[in-house]
């Protein structure tokens, strides 16, 4: 059980498959978040086919089974463009961060061969359509922060960042509950 002021991150569509499957039986545990770290809850569409002893919710991703404002990170990475409603999934994500908290959005570049080899996307997104669709969801989008050097002029950083989000293999986009 929880007590107040523990930290809880929610990893969203971490995988639930031991190795490489074939066809659409589910896919490879890839978790961002290491799987010992006390405070991380899993969330996918199935249960693992492994025995993984760490807290694990099956649920659609379009209804989160959390209460309002308990999150204090999300991660999402690959799954957006999976879902048939983004923006509703965005808007659960909202309501159950903490003010303050965000969630990490990672998703395949349009310019990427990866966004066009899985036929269970329904999506294929560039930079600046999930910069909106973050901002639709009442969350103030970020950049990531690559570690570009601080010797270089803070103009030419956030061009080297913008060059960088658009042409990247993965859309990385971060959402601020405020």
């Amino acid at each position: 059980m929880m007590g107040v002021g523990d930290v809880v991150r929610l990893e969203i569509g971490p995988g639930y498959a031991k190795g490489k499957n074939e066809g659409n039986e589910g896919y490879r545990f890839n978790p961002h978040f290491h799987p010992k770290d006390p405070d991380v809850v899993y969330l996918d569409i199935r249960r693992p086919e492994f025995r993984c002893g760490i807290p694990w919710i099956v649920a659609d991703a379009h209804n989160l089974p959390l209460r309002d404002g308990v999150a204090d990170e999300i991660f999402a990475g690959h799954v957006i463009e999976h879902l048939e409603d983004p923006l509703k999934f965005l808007g659960e994500c909202r309501r159950v961060l903490k003010k303050g908290s965000m969630v990490t959005v990672v998703t395949p570049n349009f310019l990427s061969r990866n966004a066009y080899l899985d036929p269970t996307h329904k999506h294929i997104f560039n930079f600046v359509k999930v910069w909106r669709l973050v901002g639709a969801a009442g969350l103030k989008p970020h950049l990531p922060n690559p570690n570009i050097g601080n010797l270089i002029p803070w103009g030419i950083r956030i061009l080297f960042k913008l060059f960088l989000a658009f042409l990247s293999d993965s859309i990385i986009v971060i959402g601020e509950k405020i």
